[in-house]
């Protein structure tokens, strides 16, 4: 079995692998870029291929041909965001969530129990316990009530977990909790304290990491970061810009992840030694430096900015795998600063 202490020891960034790929890499670019784990969705994966799928091809590590460390996300906050944004139709109760995909119009419910369920036949090596996820601009009663029900899912993932599975003893897997609590420091701590006394192999700050202005939210982080272990996964969700991983990294957290990385590379936006680059923009037309003069990844090694922004122009596929594969090999370079 692998050994996944290390990920209570070191910082990682993990890409976000949602349905079993980052795209527009294959997956031995992906391990070029330096990364070691990344991220899957449980919803998503649920939806498309399904688990049973998952299951009779060896698991998502085999599927992908991927060595690495894989987590899945309990699919918590996607169910919030996509029912929320009302592009899936659905609800959340007290046994769960029920949303009808509009893809094939399936019917699904995800409970703390069949999330255990999923999670396992993905074969992912650390999986998260569902969560009641929010808005983040909650009354203080309704992030009450939110933290109480990700309490009770805790403790029911948890036994699924345990007496089902036979835990982290039988299986070699670790199971992390989400800390809830919207924009309320004292209920995150409330909700990172009573998952302690639950007893998880990591806590992980869950909801929005960011204001209405796109600052972190550092009071939250905070409040939850005094109340965890410090030899546990210290996992904030969704963190992100390279200097909001600074700035996490320095209060204690260990585990990163965020879309932004993959999806500003689609869209031409870079991230280098000097700061962001767009390579859209017109003056790239004819510059022949690479990306980044002090990066060493494919993309800078070998193409000039120039035609970069030609490619991207004409809508070539390269420029896409070519700017992620840069913006993964900066980021896993930050964190490796870090470490």
């Amino acid at each position: 079995m692998m050994n996944l202490d290390i990920l209570k020891e070191k910082l990682f960034f993990m890409p976000d692998a949602t349905r079993g790929a980052v795209r527009y890499l294959t997956t031995k670019q992906l391990e070029e870029t330096g990364t070691q784990a990344l991220v899957t969705n449980t919803l998503h994966l649920l939806v498309h291929p399904g688990p049973d799928v998952i299951q009779q091809l060896g698991g998502i590590k085999k599927m992908m041909g991927w060595n690495g460390i894989v987590f899945t996300d309990s699919g918590g906050f996607q169910v919030f965001s996509l029912l929320h944004s009302k592009k899936w139709k659905g609800k959340v109760h007290e046994n769960g969530a029920t949303f009808k995909s509009p893809k094939e119009g399936n019917t699904y419910e995800l409970t703390p129990e069949s999330s255990i369920d999923i999670q396992m036949k993905i074969g992912s090596d650390v999986l998260v316990t569902l969560d009641d996820c929010r808005d983040t601009n909650l009354s203080r009663k309704e992030a009450e009530q939110s933290v109480e029900r990700t309490l009770k899912w805790a403790v029911r993932c948890k036994d699924r977990f345990s007496k089902d599975y036979g835990g982290t003893k039988n299986t070699g897997k670790l199971l992390t909790a989400v800390v809830q609590g919207a924009n309320f420091p004292d209920l995150r701590s409330y909700c990172a304290r009573e998952l302690v006394k639950i007893g998880f192999d990591g806590y992980n700050f869950g909801g929005y990491v960011v204001d209405g202005e796109g600052d972190l939210v550092v009071d939250e982080m905070s409040a939850v970061i005094e109340s965890v272990p410090k030899d546990t996964i210290r996992y904030a969700m969704g963190v992100g810009k390279p200097e909001d991983i600074i700035r996490a990294a320095k209060m204690g957290y260990n585990l990163f992840d965020t879309v932004l990385v993959t999806r500003n590379a689609r869209h031409g936006t870079v991230y280098t030694s000097e700061g962001i680059l767009r390579i859209k923009n017109s003056d790239m037309g004819l510059d022949m430096r690479p990306v980044d003069s002090e990066c060493d990844c494919e993309c800078c090694q070998n193409y000039s900015r120039a035609y970069l922004h030609h490619m991207l122009k004409n809508g070539e596929a390269t420029a896409l795998t070519l700017l992620t594969i840069h913006n993964l090999t900066f980021y896993q370079k930050l964190i490796g600063g870090l470490s």
